[in-house]
């Protein structure tokens, strides 16, 4: 700390004294108002007067503390502790006290709601604590004015500040007749990466992002941290709303690069929703850029939504079917249906895969596609996806009880459940309740998601082979970004082909020779093939050609585990 003014030491009159704070907390000054002027000019200046001045000059710096010397022999100094307070109640209070005044100084402290006491043998000491403290109390103040407005991570404003400035913002487009943008920036799949790597690491994830945004906005736009990944910027003085399409288009952009934190590379992109006063009305602009951000993820996401009426309706609706699809977890309105995974050489059937299904009291059969992204989004996922391997294991235990023959039962694995540090715990707990044989059980991960931390995700899957004893199979293949080198690390024991390569096998030759060698790749790494999506003779000619081990499809439409259960017993075959 630097003082740039020598501190005179207290005298019989220096019962007032103001301490000032400049920007640069380094440096703080001591304004001292003696009687020197008195004893120069034969006029005594009134203790009201110096006061007022002391206070007049806190007011105008905004901070300040009084230093009393109570070492006086009258009581002038609780008179301007009492004046202090009245006059301006914010600032502290330092009271000076020698040794032989201690219980003066607490008395006054306590008449004056205790501040501060500082004391000691030298009259220099105490003053020099005193402006360590003061100094100290500023910085304190600064601390927690920045952390009530200002996001910790990022720096950006925070909602409480957000809220204040949009409000100030709306005001002066009233007065003004113009316009005020919201855009509410939404990271995709940010929730996925933060599962998958940890919180860290989507820290630092969310810090780049923020200055991504902040790089496309003007300095006069508040950019502010709604949320875990959710950003929001104020643009005000538009013409026209249209003139927000730069800005989204330029965030949407900013988002194109991949992130490259910690040594991973991480695609995440980012949807923006757009609200506009007017003809938004004021106090529903935020939820108005709500409902546009949800729709342009409802659209593919990587883009941008302007507000439109009919968008609250639709946010309604997706809040009643959210309601609804909690309280199916408690309700027990999810069953699962069973697809057959035929063996081509023999045309049996070998296994099943469990496809999860919500029987809506109201609406019927949900299908999958409706409601499991909204699992993920809320976390049921993991709630629901436990009930799913229970159950399916169940059903397998009460065939084979039945008197059917072994049946493998395959369960997909959301990014949530995998990523779970209990998961190799639970799957045994499950196997060891059921009694369902863990040779007969496999689960299945989609090939993006071991590929976002390709150690990580080796290390996983080689815990849950040697504890459970289960199958391993890596579903979509082909659709995700796979290296061959990691490829071969991975315990697993069926490689599943993607539909979307199936669908054309008989009439697209590259179609049909990216399966040839997807299948090859597989027997060369000891694996067994699934062709998915098969509904065709042709499809299912190429493919018994090419030596692929099993198929699925619609040829057998998923059954519930009641008529899965008949289909067995018919014969236990289908080609």
């Amino acid at each position: 700390m630097t003082v740039r003014h020598e501190i005179p030491r207290p005298t019989r009159h220096a019962d007032i004294g103001v301490l000032l704070v400049e920007d640069d907390p380094g440096d703080a000054y001591l304004v001292r108002y003696m009687l020197d002027e008195e004893e120069k000019t034969g006029f005594e200046v009134s203790h009201a007067e110096r006061l007022g001045k002391a206070v007049e000059l806190l007011h105008e710096r905004a901070f300040g503390v009084v230093l009393l010397d109570l070492s006086l022999p009258d009581s002038r100094g609780l008179e301007t502790l009492y004046r202090v307070r009245e006059a301006a109640p914010e600032v502290a209070v330092v009271v000076l006290s020698g040794v032989d005044d201690e219980e003066m100084a607490l008395r006054a402290l306590q008449n004056g709601a205790q501040d501060y006491l500082v004391k000691g043998q030298g009259d220099g000491d105490l003053m020099s604590r005193a402006i360590r403290y003061a100094i100290e109390r500023k910085r304190a103040e600064e601390r927690v004015a920045y952390m009530s407005q200002y996001d910790h991570l990022t720096g950006l404003a925070n909602r409480v500040l957000f809220g204040d400035r949009l409000r100030r913002a709306l005001v002066r487009a009233d007065r003004d007749g113009t316009l005020v943008t919201l855009l509410l920036v939404d990271l995709d799949r940010f929730k996925a990466v933060n599962d998958s790597f940890g919180h860290a690491l989507g820290d630092a994830l969310l810090k780049e992002a923020a200055e991504r945004i902040s790089s496309c906005c003007e300095k006069s736009d508040t950019v502010a941290r709604m949320g875990a990944d959710e950003f929001a910027v104020i643009v005000e003085g538009l013409s026209d709303a249209q003139d927000a399409v730069p800005l989204a288009e330029a965030i949407v952009g900013a988002f194109a690069e991949t992130f490259c934190v910690n040594g991973h590379e991480l695609p995440v992109t980012a949807s923006v929703g757009i609200a506009v006063r007017p003809p938004s009305e004021g106090e529903d602009l935020l939820s108005h850029a709500i409902a546009a951000v949800n729709r342009t993820k409802q659209q593919g996401r990587d883009s941008y939504q302007f507000y439109t009426s009919e968008m609250n309706a639709q946010a309604f609706e997706r809040m009643v079917f959210e309601a609804s699809l909690r309280r199916a977890v408690d309700r027990g309105e999810f069953l699962i249906h069973y697809q057959p995974q035929v063996e081509v050489r023999t045309g049996r059937i070998v296994g099943a895969e469990a496809l999860l299904r919500w029987r809506h009291p109201e609406l019927g059969i949900i299908p999958p596609n409706r409601f499991i992204p909204m699992l993920e989004e809320n976390g049921l996922i993991v709630r629901v996806g436990e009930w799913v391997l229970r159950a399916a294991c169940s059903d397998a235990k009460a065939w084979r009880e039945a008197g059917l023959p072994p049946l493998r039962v395959a369960v997909n694995l959301s990014a949530r459940q995998f990523y779970q540090e209990d998961l190799t715990e639970k799957v045994v707990a499950i196997l060891e309740e059921t009694g369902h044989d863990a040779l007969n059980l496999e689960l299945e991960l989609t090939e993006s998601l071991i590929m976002e931390d390709t150690r990580k995700s080796v290390a996983r899957l080689d815990e849950l082979k040697k504890t459970s004893g289960i199958k391993l199979a890596i579903d979509d293949f082909g659709t995700g970004y796979s290296s061959l080198s990691y490829l071969k690390r991975f315990p697993l024991d069926i490689l599943k082909i993607d539909q979307s390569f199936v669908r054309d096998i008989a009439t697209d030759p590259a179609d049909a020779a990216i399966v040839a060698a997807i299948i090859n790749l597989a027997h060369n790494l000891d694996l067994r093939v699934i062709a998915e999506g098969v509904e065709t003779e042709e499809q299912l000619d190429y493919l018994r050609e090419k030596g692929c081990d099993e198929i699925q499809g619609y040829f057998s439409k998923p059954r519930d585990a009641r008529e899965f259960a008949a289909l067995l017993h018919d014969g236990h075959k289908l080609l």
